[in-house]
């Protein structure tokens, strides 16, 4: 059932994507990408892993909350494993983390799987945070249907609820509520029974980290701040790039922000096709022209595709070494 609903959302996703080409039209979106030089590729190549090495560094903050001595290149390459598996695998981004996890060499898989946990809802909570802003502004800015800041709205409000609510579970036990939950439903896992003590042990190591280290989740937190900067500072580069005209950096934020709705299916390698529609559509919101959208995404998927691959090579190391 698991690989029938991933080979759906994957080729669901890949129709999305050749619809939107289509509708488009590919001679618009190949005039948009000519106008990109082989030098503004390496500065958006380099923007990105100064991204990358900045979220290593707030994983790196985290964990060693819990094991010292581990190297950030180390850290370095399993995220960017991590990376390569969420875009070249059905498995997304839920494989991913998986693979983040599996990747760090420490004393305990516990406090490898304990440490993503954190830094991923630390890294929920932040974004968020700024989508809030960012959907704030786009509804008192922008002319839209009242159905649209509706949608809008409720997504977010949703997704705040959810955030803090898995939150909550964090800091008195997150895996063992959700055993006990699924045995309220009369749904049992051998495994997860099987391995109750060690479950509980990483919720214990979760939440010591929120009841004992609140100066190392704000610094994290601010850290996620100045990430989505570099984020918004990206967009709004590679816009420039492709010649987009009266483009503020208060409508790159709004973009980047809004965008962030694309990853609410977490199951669709890289979210193929959902991205494109979302800013697609954000475009279209803001009337800044639907090929501008498509083409900033295309360019964006072409750079996260490079860095995937590069990601693949201390993944063969690894193996290798296994």
């Amino acid at each position: 059932m698991k690989r029938k609903i991933l080979k759906i959302s994957g080729w669901l996703g890949i129709v999305i994507f050749a619809f939107i080409v289509y509708q488009i039209g590919f001679q618009r979106i190949w005039e948009n990408i000519k106008k990109i030089t082989w030098q503004n590729f390496l500065i958006l190549m380099g923007l990105r892993l100064l991204y990358w090495i900045l979220r290593t560094i707030n994983w790196k903050v985290i964990f060693e909350r819990y094991e010292a001595g581990i190297s950030l290149f180390h850290l370095f390459n399993a995220r960017m494993c991590s990376h390569a598996v969420s875009q070249l695998t059905p498995t997304a981004q839920v494989g991913g983390e998986a693979a983040r996890i599996y990747f760090v060499n420490c004393s305990s898989r516990r406090i490898s799987l304990a440490s993503v946990v954190v830094d991923k809802t630390i890294e929920f909570f932040t974004t968020i945070v700024f989508t809030i802003i960012g959907v704030t502004l786009a509804i008192t800015r922008i002319p839209m249907p009242g159905k649209m800041k509706t949608i809008l709205v409720g997504f977010t409000a949703a997704a705040l609820f959810l955030l803090l609510f898995f939150l909550s579970k964090q800091k008195k036990g997150l895996f063992e509520w959700f055993i006990d939950l699924m045995a309220k439903m009369k749904i049992k896992f051998k495994f997860l029974e099987k391995n109750r003590e060690k479950i509980k042990e990483t919720d214990v190591y979760i939440s010591d980290f929120y009841r004992n280290h609140r100066k190392a989740f704000l610094g994290v937190s601010l850290l996620y701040s100045l990430l989505i900067m570099l984020w918004t500072a990206e967009i709004h580069l590679n816009l420039v790039f492709i010649g987009a005209e009266n483009i503020s950096f208060l409508d790159s934020f709004l973009i980047t922000m809004m965008g962030q709705l694309a990853f609410l299916f977490p199951f669709i390698p890289g979210s193929l096709g959902i991205y494109e529609a979302t800013y697609v559509a954000i475009f279209a919101i803001l009337g800044k022209g639907t090929a501008l959208g498509f083409t900033l995404v295309l360019i964006r998927r072409v750079i996260a595709m490079m860095w995937a691959g590069i990601g693949l090579i201390p993944m063969l190391k690894s193996k290798i070494g296994h």
